[in-house]
């Protein structure tokens, strides 16, 4: 048999084309419809910076792997958050009440003085 004929370089052009061909890298992290990521709102489940699925305990989620809410959140959870925003927020009323008492006490108490201090 005759030796096979020197391979040429294939064009840039070709080179160029096969690359854009190539697969994508494997994505980092858990893939949606996963056990670790059953829905794409579940991704920032582990920060504790999702919001969990209203429906996906009672009545079953519709949306499945496209649900934009967490669905690795246990049933309470949604309760439990609100209960901890309500609380914060009167927290934080009660604060600003004592605040301003404190304040119109500190009015109140410099004001006879300076009220004297014009006779």
């Amino acid at each position: 048999a005759p030796p096979a004929p020197p391979c040429e370089p294939a064009p840039a052009s070709v080179t160029a084309a096969f690359a854009a061909m190539a697969p994508a890298p494997p994505p980092s992290g858990f893939a949606p419809g996963s056990d670790e990521m059953p829905s794409v709102g579940s991704q920032e489940h582990a920060e504790g910076a999702c919001k969990p699925c209203a429906f996906f305990h009672t009545v079953g989620c519709t949306n499945g792997v496209a649900c934009q809410f967490c669905h690795l959140c246990d049933a309470e959870e949604k309760k439990r958050r609100r209960k901890e925003k309500l609380q914060a927020k009167r927290q934080a009323a009660k604060e600003a009440a004592a605040a301003a008492a404190a304040e119109d006490d500190a009015t109140a108490a410099s004001s006879p003085a300076e009220a004297e201090g014009e006779r």
